[in-house]
């Protein structure tokens, strides 16, 4: 047996026992408790001798009655130095750590149990090392204090190395700063590690906030997808450059950042974060997109100015096809004498003719409303004498013609407003003769009433075609008809509504629209002033 050969050197030595703690008593222990003490007291210092730490014995009594070899190559004194001098620690501690140090004692002098702390000492050649110090306090079976364990640790190698980590992060901070440069460090589970001003600045959070993130990039990053491609590719290749991706700052506001990205390693070698520098690229991103939307938008009004060359090319080469084949047919008819046919060829003619000149106005119309070179000219006018009186007139023939009927209904005591005179006469021309062109039969009505909040309101209700009702928002836009390809069965050049909601807007109207698909059509027009 170990223990037997062991206690036999122990006892032929004549080693003398001293009061060591008998931590680890054998069941079957059958020699005596002085031996035993002697033995394990052997064992203490066996694993002592052979120890890179410093280890040593402190008596109940402060005396020393121990020191392992170590002490030597961890503080630069030989062990007759130490021993002889109880106070000697304290007199090796570096001064910073001194407080420290003093406070340790004190628990040491009121019998704490077990202490750990971590302190400088200044070697006899001047060198400051950092030690890991622990002791231990032992007592016998009685309960009483027989002293203390003591193990110091050097840990220079491995506090320097934290020191270089930090002072690293903190002068890369400090550029970045500088640099106006966010960076930050993550662990792969999504926890930050650390991050400086710039970056918090992005997202409008404090450090502490993010701190208690169990998952930061859950928070902050708009695309969980996108965030798995970007850690994939840095776990694969240990870098990445200039990703960009969406974030959401604090308040939900998008913004955008560039990232660049390379594997972190702890103190001991191994991968568990990353750390990347950010560029805030939220106004080039903004700009890029306003610069797509304003493509996007200057290739479909290019479109609607190409559509709209094309329908009044049409509006008036039609009609004046129609002129010339008429002014070539009047002249036969007039040699021939039929008077029925020259009228014929005299009202096809002037009809094609304001169909042109209709053309013409609406162009200037609508050219003088979007440059805002028209001029406004605010009067008194009276809806029934100087508006509808003259479009009713106008439109009575063509009314008749189309087996249309034509109904105004005058709820109003005084039917007098303050307006732009022409502005509210083109509304409501535009108005009915759009209702007409698209109403075969039935009934155009024209009511005029104070709604609920004492407003003039004139609705125009026809029983006509009717459009759908996703096309509802687009009606009063430039150039806008729901049907816009050439074999259209209506004449017209998508005009008329764009110039009714800009005078609109110049006289302080409401516009408000209902229709149904075969069914009509109620356009509501609403005075606010």
């Amino acid at each position: 047996m170990i223990e037997d050969n062991l206690l036999r050197t122990v006892v032929e030595d004549n080693i003398p026992s001293s009061k060591f703690v008998e931590l680890y008593k054998s069941e079957n222990e059958n020699f005596n408790s002085e031996t035993c003490f002697a033995c394990r007291e052997q064992f203490f210092k066996l694993i002592a001798e052979f120890s890179e730490d410093w280890i040593y014995w402190i008596n109940s009594d402060s005396s020393i009655s121990y020191m392992s070899p170590s002490s030597k190559h961890i503080t630069g004194y030989d062990i007759e130095e130490i021993v002889r001098y109880p106070e000697f620690v304290n007199e090796i501690i570096y001064e910073k750590d001194r407080e420290k140090y003093t406070k340790h004692t004190n628990a040491f002098l009121l019998r704490k149990n077990l202490c750990n702390e971590e302190f400088r000492i200044i070697k006899k050649s001047g060198e400051v090392r950092w030690i890991s110090h622990m002791c231990q306090a032992v007592y016998d079976q009685e309960d009483k204090y027989l002293g203390r364990y003591v193990r110091n640790k050097d840990v220079t190698e491995m506090k320097n190395s934290n020191i270089y980590v930090l002072q690293k992060e903190k002068l890369v901070n400090n550029i970045c700063d500088w640099a106006s440069v966010g960076y930050y460090q993550i662990y792969f589970d999504g926890r930050l590690k650390s991050a400086n001003k710039i970056f918090l600045d992005m997202l409008g959070y404090d450090l502490s906030e993010l701190l208690n993130e169990k998952d930061f990039e859950k928070t902050c990053v708009l695309d969980g997808d996108k965030r798995e491609e970007f850690k994939s590719t840095l776990k694969k290749y240990g870098f990445i450059k200039n990703f960009e991706s969406a974030w959401i700052k604090k308040g939900c506001s998008i913004i955008y950042l560039k990232e660049t990205a390379t594997l972190g390693r702890d103190t001991l070698g191994g991968i568990s974060f990353y750390e990347v520098f950010v560029q805030d690229i939220t106004e080039r991103k903004n700009a890029e997109n306003i610069a797509v939307v304003a493509s996007s938008k200057k290739q479909k009004y290019e479109e609607l100015i190409t559509e709209f060359l094309a329908t009044v090319s049409h509006e008036i080469n039609t009609p004046l096809n129609v002129i010339l084949n008429m002014v070539s047919m009047l002249k036969n008819d007039c040699d021939v004498g039929d008077k029925h046919e020259i009228n014929s060829d005299i009202n096809i003619i002037k009809t094609e003719g304001e169909r042109i000149k209709r053309t013409i106005d609406l162009i200037l119309e609508i050219s003088q409303l979007q440059s805002g070179t028209y001029e406004v000219g605010i009067s008194e006018i009276d809806l029934i004498d100087d508006i509808f009186s003259d479009i009713f007139r106008a439109y009575k023939e063509k009314a008749k013609e189309k087996n249309v009927e034509l109904v105004i209904t005058n709820k109003l005591f005084d039917h007098k407003i303050v307006a732009d005179k022409h502005g509210v006469y083109q509304i409501f021309l535009q108005l009915i003769d759009n209702a007409l062109k698209y109403t075969h039969s039935g009934k155009i009505e024209v009511q005029l009433y104070l709604n609920g909040n004492n407003q003039v309101t004139i609705e125009v209700t026809d029983t006509g075609m009717g459009i759908k009702e996703e096309y509802v928002p687009f009606l009063f836009k430039v150039f806008s008809q729901e049907d816009n390809s050439y074999s259209k069965l209506f004449e017209g050049t998508g005009l008329g509504l764009a110039i009714v909601k800009k005078h609109c807007e110049l006289n302080d109207a409401l516009i408000e629209v209902e229709s149904k698909k075969n069914i009509g059509t109620k356009v509501k027009i609403i005075f606010v002033r």
